[in-house]
């Protein structure tokens, strides 16, 4: 009641008080409400109404989910196709001599992202591109408002600059983590042999290591969605991206406790599934993991059957 009607309580009649308490739920015992939130919530989509404004918690979230899945979508597309490209143009460059220094200078740099706070390059972001939009007019900083057809230029002039700077932490963590796999499989025996053989090395880079050094790293497709979710928290409040990581903020500070629980259970689940996803994504593209995971289940039923025999 405190965090709906606030001080004016005090001027309210004991009868009205009651009507809030009867009509939120907050005439029951916690435990009640929870498992009726549990009952209607979990089971039939109903999450309740936010303490803020009055409305239903799933009419607030579908206004606001679009627009996240709109950012993280562009900055998972930005992380996995520049980080891959700017791992592979490390482990090229490392294999030459005049190449060494460059290759030096993107892993530093890959470091200083991978290192470097999320709001941090926001606002560095936000400061670059002001001066740019100051004199070359393109609208970079605003989110269209309500009701306006955008284009879809200005959409991806809208989206463009948080999605990039939710993304630099990523791209620089996969050309970090591609660089590593790929050196590895250099350094593998098979490498040596086809080299001897007399393939160049770069047919045998293309053609044999980045199959296997590549593979891990659609694995971290799933498990890059629930750091991405968290990053979105940030990086939508320094833009003042009218998505979900900013609703979180807002129900937290306005202590809208049906919201909070709606977004933690959403949330949880889209770490769960995202993992699920990775798992079978790593099954299918990994035949060495398929053939292990294989091999663990005809494991038990290959005793079972000599127990029974």
């Amino acid at each position: 009641v405190d965090v709906l009607v606030g001080n004016a309580q005090k001027d309210m009649a004991p009868a009205e008080l009651a009507i809030i308490r009867q009509e939120f739920g907050l005439d029951k015992s916690p435990t009640e409400q929870y498992l009726l939130w549990l009952s209607n919530g979990v089971m039939r989509g109903n999450l309740g109404r936010s303490y803020k404004d009055g409305r239903p918690v799933v009419t607030i979230i579908q206004e606001r989910l679009p627009s996240t899945v709109r950012l993280v979508g562009v900055a998972l597309v930005l992380a996995f196709g520049v980080g891959v490209l700017w791992g592979l143009a490390m482990v090229v460059l490392k294999q030459t001599t005049w190449g060494k220094y460059a290759e030096a200078c993107l892993f530093v740099q890959a470091l200083i992202f991978y290192s470097a706070p999320g709001f941090w390059l926001g606002f560095i972001a936000l400061t670059l591109a002001g001066r740019y939009s100051m004199f070359k007019d393109i609208p970079l900083l605003a989110v269209h408002a309500p009701g306006v057809q955008a284009t879809t230029i200005s959409t991806i002039g809208y989206v463009l600059l948080p999605a990039l700077v939710l993304s630099l932490r990523r791209m620089a963590k996969i050309a970090l983590f591609v660089r590593a796999t790929t050196l590895e499989e250099l350094s593998h025996e098979y490498v040596t042999t086809a080299l001897a053989k007399g393939l160049s090395r770069m047919r045998v880079l293309t053609k044999h290591v980045l199959r296997n050094s590549l593979t891990p790293v659609i694995n971290l497709a799933g498990l890059s969605l629930p750091s991405l979710l968290g990053g979105s928290v940030l990086i939508e409040t320094v833009f003042a991206w009218p998505g979900m990581g900013r609703l979180a903020v807002e129900a937290t500070f306005g202590r809208d406790y049906p919201m909070i629980l709606a977004l933690v259970m959403m949330y949880g689940t889209l770490v769960i599934l995202s993992n699920l996803a990775a798992d079978l994504l790593e099954l299918l593209t990994d035949p060495r993991r398929r053939d292990a995971y294989l091999s663990e289940l005809d494991g038990p039923v290959a005793s079972s059957g000599g127990a029974t025999a």
